[in-house]
């Protein structure tokens, strides 16, 4: 089993977390009634979005324990993955799809993703009176940063990704020796050095909070207060002309 050990960041995001501080981020996605192509049928997109997700590697895999680093993880193939545990559809009620789309999203976004699990969700939500649909897609950040959790989507969301052939299982891999993916000493030393790096950051970001809360002495609501683990979301509306404009201003 190939072995691919966290990064020293997202290791901390992975540890971090409890369950009145969720480390995911998430994008709500509404689409427009689609179209019926030759052969298919609209209202297949669950099956459609499950295996665009399933076809992308990082999304099968979850993350276990190591003996070594001390306090490390890495990823493994997750050997019983079943994308139905991760993809599921709910429909709404009412009128006002784009509201109650936002409503539930925020309820959903609440909640931590499984551990056990390759730690991802999507949902696809659907009821509204003309056929239009959301996605919401939950993704931990041990998994994907901004950049990679573009790259995700691409992959799910894009025409240009082959998610209408099925996911080729992968050939399983040869047996290896139970140390050959334990890293040598010089590694262990720069894992440790990193560690230290990223828990020094941590501190003067906490410390930072703390000043900012108690400016002129008076504590700041916003910053002082606990967490309570509540998540709204808010949508704004644009039209896509004036985005093709700001990507033609600025290239």
């Amino acid at each position: 089993m190939t072995t691919e050990l966290l990064a020293p960041l997202d290791l901390a995001f992975w540890h971090l977390e409890s369950t009145a501080h969720p480390l995911h981020l998430g994008a709500l996605a509404h689409f427009g009634p689609l179209p019926a192509a030759p052969g298919e049928d609209p209202a297949d997109v669950l099956d459609l979005l499950a295996r665009r997700a399933a076809a992308i590697p990082r999304l099968r895999m979850r993350v276990r324990d190591v003996l070594l680093p001390v306090g490390g993880a890495a990823w493994s193939a997750d050997p019983d993955f079943d994308v139905r545990r991760h993809v599921r559809e709910v429909t709404l009620p009412g009128a006002d799809f784009p509201a109650e789309a936002a409503r539930l999203a925020a309820e959903l976004m609440e909640r931590p993703v499984e551990r056990g699990l390759p730690p991802w969700e999507m949902y696809l939500l659907s009821g509204a009176p003309d056929g239009s649909f959301a996605v919401l897609v939950k993704l931990h950040h041990a998994l994907a940063d901004g950049m990679r959790a573009v790259a995700i989507g691409a992959g799910i969301f894009d025409e240009i990704a082959a998610g209408h052939r099925p996911a080729r299982r992968s050939s399983p891999m040869p047996p290896r020796s139970l140390l050959s993916g334990l890293p040598g000493p010089g590694r262990l030393l720069g894992l440790a050095r990193d560690r230290l790096d990223d828990l020094g950051r941590a501190v003067e970001v906490g410390a930072s909070v703390v000043r900012a809360s108690r400016l002129d002495g008076r504590p700041t609501a916003a910053l002082a207060a606990h967490s309570s683990g509540t998540r709204r979301i808010a949508t704004a509306t644009l039209s896509l002309d004036r985005v093709h404009r700001v990507r033609r201003t600025t290239g």
